[in-house]
C-alpha cells in the first residue's frame, strides 16, 4: 500500500509516498471539503499554512495522478480544467485517520485550551530561536504587538 504511517504536525497519522510526507493526507482532507483543481488544492495548502508553504506542481500533480490510479480520487475535465474529487476509498482512508474538517486557517482547533497549548508550543519555538528574534526589529515589533493583544484579552 502506498500510504505508510508516520505522525504529522497535528498528532494524526499522515501517510507518505515518494518522500512527500503529508501531501497525500492534505489532498484527501482538502478534497473532503469538495471538488477542486490541482491549483486550488495548492492554494488551499498555502492558506492552511498561513502562507508559510505552497507545494509545487511537481509535488502535487504526480500524487494526484497516482491517487487517481489507486482509486482515492477521481478527475473530471470541464472548462479545460481537471477537477478532482474524493472517491469512496479516499473517504474510507480519512475515516480511518479520524480526520475532522478544516476551520479557517488552522486545522482541528477544538477549543480555547487546545489553542492555548498551541500558542505555548510556538512560544517554546520562539525561545529556542531567541537570538534570531533579537536581531530582527520587525520580529520584535510583531511580538510586542502580540503581547499587547494577549494583555488585552487577559485584562
Amino acid at each position: 500500500m502506498m500510504f505508510g504511517g508516520m505522525r504529522g504536525p497535528w498528532g494524526h497519522h499522515v501517510y507518505h509516498s515518494r518522500g512527500f510526507v503529508g501531501i497525500r493526507y492534505w489532498i484527501l482532507r482538502i478534497l473532503s471539503e469538495g471538488e477542486k483543481t490541482g491549483a486550488e488544492i495548492m492554494s488551499t495548502m498555502e492558506s492552511i499554512t498561513m502562507g508559510r508553504w505552497r507545494p509545487s506542481p511537481g509535488a502535487v500533480y504526480p500524487l494526484l495522478r497516482d491517487m487517481e490510479e489507486e482509486g482515492y480520487v477521481k478527475s473530471t475535465e470541464r472548462d479545460n480544467k481537471k477537477y478532482y474529487s474524493l472517491q469512496e476509498k479516499g473517504r474510507e482512508m480519512l475515516n480511518m485517520l479520524g480526520a475532522g474538517s478544516f476551520f479557517g486557517r488552522d486545522v482541528e482547533t477544538h477549543g480555547i485550551d487546545e489553542t492555548i497549548d498551541r500558542i505555548d508550543d510556538y512560544i517554546s519555538y520562539l525561545k529556542d530561536n531567541r537570538e534570531q528574534i533579537r536581531s530582527s526589529q520587525i520580529s520584535i515589533e510583531k511580538l510586542k504587538r502580540l503581547k499587547a493583544e494577549i494583555d488585552s484579552i487577559i485584562g
